[in-house]
């Protein structure tokens, strides 16, 4: 028994779980705008396309944490204006998951756009639904006329 213990204290200490690398998220962000006079609108207008977003967002290992990631992404539309995209993502682990393994967690896109017309969006998604990047369309509206963006992937 004696020689058991004294094994135990002497042998290395243990490394401590390796946390979860973050998470790299690389997409893009793409500008339109949207005439919506009369019984129907027209086909969005592109504004500026492909503005490249790269953001590492961490991962959360314990219930009730979140990790943020943000970016700003000011856009030129058709007419010379600016729309400006504030974009954050989080990772979030639910409240009743196992400390440490964060089962259950899930993310989420959030879009608040300033500029012609306000707008924010959001939704929550799975793993597989968020990374690489997330897809997404948000869209304010002025008399007549929506302003928008889209989350993308792929350029356009």
């Amino acid at each position: 028994m004696i020689k058991v213990l004294l094994a135990c204290l002497l042998a290395p200490a243990l490394p401590a779980a390796a946390a979860e690398l973050p998470l790299e998220l690389t997409g893009y962000v793409s500008a339109w705008t949207q005439s919506c006079e009369g019984s129907a609108c027209a086909l969005p207008s592109p504004g500026q396309r492909n503005f490249p977003l790269s953001l590492s967002l961490a991962l959360p290992s314990d219930p009730g944490q979140a990790a943020t990631a943000r970016a700003s992404a000011p856009l030129l539309m058709p007419d010379g204006s600016e729309l400006t995209a504030e974009i954050t993502f989080y990772a979030i682990c639910p409240y009743g998951s196992e400390p440490g393994t964060c089962a259950g967690r899930y993310f989420q896109a959030q879009v608040l756009l300033s500029g012609p017309s306000g707008a924010f969006c959001s939704t929550s998604l799975n793993l597989q639904d968020f990374s690489p990047f997330p897809v997404l369309m948000c869209a304010g509206t002025s008399p007549g006329r929506r302003f928008g963006i889209t989350l993308h992937r792929k350029a356009l």
